[in-house]
């Protein structure tokens, strides 16, 4: 139940904050299932991967977050000298991103009623795929889980040309990954080298997103 509220968050929402924090939630509901499948060392170290890719992420997120080209977002071009209005919005931004809105909402076909629609859809798939094709050595709910994250990640990393959110997508497609193969596979060096291509995705998208963020800085 908790990987379906985490993956579907990743799923509807569209602020930062609101991605990683369902992120790190995630890991850590991966790492107490696995507790109940592998070692407790292993799964303490697939937590911490998540511990460590987050704040790389959140750093990122922040960094574009706070650049001038937010301020001039915010303030509609125009300079302000106090960070009150700017405080008000962004704690009101955080309600119309959850849903999709805002100044700059498009009226493409993926706002917040078609996510929704294809969340709905994709739990249907779920399933219907883990009753059909059960996993070998896990149970049904695990089962469901691994189904679950791995198609909530192609439907994000599909939706969206967001840097953050295509890499929230594709981190959550591993973790479902993650989750099937490290049952499989049990031994600390592989996955230890299986964390490390994680990081190394999670510094990708950081600087992704960050290149991101000065490039729209140049056009102003």
């Amino acid at each position: 139940m908790g990987l379906f509220i985490t993956a579907s968050i990743i799923l509807i929402a569209r602020d930062w904050r609101f991605l990683i924090m369902a992120l790190l939630a995630q890991y850590i509901l991966v790492g107490i299932i696995l507790s109940r499948l592998v070692r407790p060392d292993i799964a303490v170290l697939s937590i911490l991967i998540g511990a460590f890719i987050c704040p790389v992420l959140f750093l990122s997120a922040r960094q574009v977050a706070v650049s001038p080209l937010s301020i001039l977002a915010v303030t509609g071009g125009q300079p302000q000298s106090g960070n009150k209005f700017v405080a008000w919005w962004q704690r009101l931004s955080s309600v119309f991103l959850l849903k999709g809105g805002g100044q700059n909402r498009s009226v493409a076909p993926t706002g917040f009623g078609f996510r929704v629609f294809i969340g709905l859809v994709m739990i249907l798939t779920t399933l219907t795929l883990s009753r059909s094709f059960p996993l070998p050595a896990l149970t049904a709910t695990v089962t469901t889980g691994v189904y679950w994250l791995v198609l909530a990640g192609l439907v994000v990393i599909t939706l969206t040309e967001d840097p953050m959110k295509v890499g929230h997508g594709l981190l959550t497609l591993l973790s479902g990954f993650g989750l099937f193969y490290i049952t499989l596979e049990r031994s600390l060096l592989l996955i230890g080298l299986w964390g490390s291509v994680n990081l190394l995705i999670a510094l990708a998208i950081g600087y992704l997103t960050v290149v991101k963020g000065a490039g729209a800085e140049e056009e102003i």
